[in-house]
């Protein structure tokens, strides 16, 4: 029998990398934490035997090392390690001499099995290393391109899960964003238990898998959350709008800065808005439209803090006002001879409606159905599948609150973004009269299709989400399929307790593939296999509706909402 390599009880995978033996002299350890073991099968392997959760004496541990000397430039690689699972020394004093007093540094995970194949990978960022201090980070792993259970001690998950702030009642409407130096911000929501606006907010540090509970200013849901890059340490977030008590709109936006834990309120000049959207594009934070009373906005604002003080304007003015849509970061970037890269910023707007009245929202129909948003501008798109370059039913029937992530498919030659858009609700039926809302059903990649046209390919799927949030999940480059991860909540349109069912989370796949039909190349989506039962964690019985998601720089994922969080394992470190 192959045993399991572990050296606490508590299962935990762990290596000393040490500069001295004892005092506060930049002592440096590592330890590895492993998902939930729910079978307990992990501690007496059969030889054959390779289960994802496990780490056996045949692994590898590969620890890829990068750093930078200021905050505010980019990381470069420093070092990789190799370390032997049947031993725990290997590498420590290479790895120390690596490490340099004052530097930021940020470290990689990739365990493989012995036929080479990755299964578990995690990463911490911005661990600043000063060699008077001694230091302690985790590293939680979770199987790539899976989803896991945040926990400190996977035989004591029951007690040492890391839970958000929100109990297992159900809940919508919270916010969420990976700050720069990987810890997780999450801020509001409604506890459909308790029938309440949450004003509680949250960081979850993943150096030491904990929480520290935040308040917001207000009692928020339905509101908007994106990190605004200062060059600070952390970078800042944007934080407001939304829905408050008793269904009171709010037209407040503060910007949280974590090293203080204040809240500084900035002059938007917007109106009272909730269910709009925000994007992180160089830095910047774009808020795009968003609900009133009585309408929508088409308002899309810019806010920015590289002049040493935030700044808002209005960026442009959509062709439809709306809310309940979806937007991705279609950017265009060049680097010149001399490495200065440019970022001309482009936000595709797919679907929404024009009124934020749930259950009997005005679906945003016809040409204006998918715009792209650039500076003082924002053009329509045409919209085609690849069977009727004359219509597509997503103009006639609408799309709501799906969810869209830009995807760039560098497998070949010349490089190209797509957008894949899953989830939401349509319109079904024939006539104004007997048409009912339902789930949508297909997966959808969206590429160019000349200028101002997008053609869309199309895949069904059995995991139906009405309000789903995603984010791309870390992938090697050149890699023929890329990765979305997607925090599914419910089917059920209806945003109530009575409706909402436990939280599902899954990964897409986007590739290229032949269809012989067309006798062309088209992109797509599926559904990939996962590791839990139904992509369900069998012990949470939590419900809810449209839990966020916030990806760090590492390329992870983290699920939030019905009561515990959730990581992804990405492929490689960016």
């Amino acid at each position: 029998m192959k045993r399991l390599f572990f050296l606490s009880l508590a299962f935990i995978l762990a290596f000393m990398l040490i500069s001295c033996d004892s005092g506060n002299t930049g002592d440096f350890k590592i330890t590895l934490k492993l998902p939930i073991d729910y079978e307990g099968v992990c501690n007496d392997l059969d030889e054959d035997y390779d289960y994802t959760y496990c780490i056996n004496e045949s692994d590898q541990v590969m620890l890829s090392i990068y750093s930078k000397s200021n905050i505010a430039d980019e990381y470069v690689y420093a070092d990789r390690k190799l370390i032997k699972v049947g031993d725990n020394k290997g590498g420590k004093e290479e790895f120390i001499r690596s490490l340099k007093k004052g530097a930021y540094y940020r470290f990689f995970v990739e365990v493989t099995n012995s036929n080479e194949k990755l299964k578990l990978t995690g990463g911490i960022d911005g661990v600043y290393y000063d060699d008077k201090n001694n230091y302690e980070v985790n590293i939680f792993l979770a199987p790539v391109g899976d989803f896991a259970r945040v926990v400190s001690d996977r035989t004591h998950s029951d007690k040492n899960s890391l839970e958000s702030y929100v109990d297992d009642g159900g809940s919508k409407g919270a916010a969420a964003v990976a700050l720069k130096d990987g810890r997780v911000y999450m801020a509001g929501g409604y506890d459909m238990e308790e029938d309440e606006v949450f004003n509680k907010a949250a960081i979850f540090d993943m150096k030491n898998i904990a929480r520290k509970d935040l308040k917001l200013p207000a009692k928020l849901y339905d509101h908007i959350a994106a990190l605004l890059d200062d060059g600070s340490e952390t970078g800042k977030v944007v934080v407001g709008l939304g829905t408050g008590e008793d269904d009171a709109l709010n037209d407040s936006v503060w910007i949280y800065d974590p090293k203080s834990d204040k809240y500084e309120m900035i002059a938007l000049g917007a109106s009272a808005l909730t269910k709009a959207k925000a994007i992180t594009i160089d830095g910047d934070v774009y808020i795009v439209g968003g609900c009133t009373d009585s309408g929508a906005s088409s308002s899309v604002y810019k806010i920015s803090a590289k002049t040493g003080s935030v700044v808002s304007e209005l960026f442009a003015t959509l062709k439809t006002g709306r809310c309940n849509h979806a937007v991705a970061d279609v950017s265009t970037v060049v680097v010149d001879e001399n490495d200065v890269k440019t970022v001309t910023p482009r936000i595709l707007v797919v679907g929404g409606s024009t009124d934020a009245k749930e259950g009997k929202e005005t679906p945003v129909l016809g040409e204006n159905f998918v715009e792209l948003v650039t500076k003082g501008s924002s053009v329509p798109m045409a919209v085609t599948d690849r069977n009727n370059g004359d219509d597509a039913e997503l103009t006639t029937k609408g799309l709501i609150s799906p969810a869209a992530v830009s995807v760039l498919m560098d497998d070949k030659e010349d490089d190209e973004t797509v957008v894949a858009v899953l989830g939401g609700y349509l319109r079904d039926g024939d006539d104004e009269s007997s048409w009912m809302w339902v789930a949508n059903p297909n997966l959808l990649v969206f590429s160019e299709n000349g200028e101002n046209a997008l053609v869309y390919d199309k895949n069904g799927t059995a995991n139906e989400c009405s309000r789903p949030s995603a984010a791309l999940l870390g992938s090697e480059e050149k890699n023929v399929i890329k990765y979305v991860a997607v925090n599914c909540g419910t089917k059920e349109i209806d945003r109530t307790k009575k409706n909402a069912t436990d939280q599902i989370v899954f990964v897409l796949q986007v590739k290229r593939v032949k269809d012989s039909d067309l006798g062309r190349e088209v992109f797509s989506s599926s559904v990939k296999d996962s590791l839990m039962d139904e992509n369900h964690d069998p012990e949470s019985d939590a419900t809810i509706v449209d839990g966020p998601v916030a990806v760090d720089a590492l390329g992870q994922v983290f699920m939030l909402g019905g009561k515990y969080v959730y990581q992804v394992g990405s492929y490689a470190v960016p």
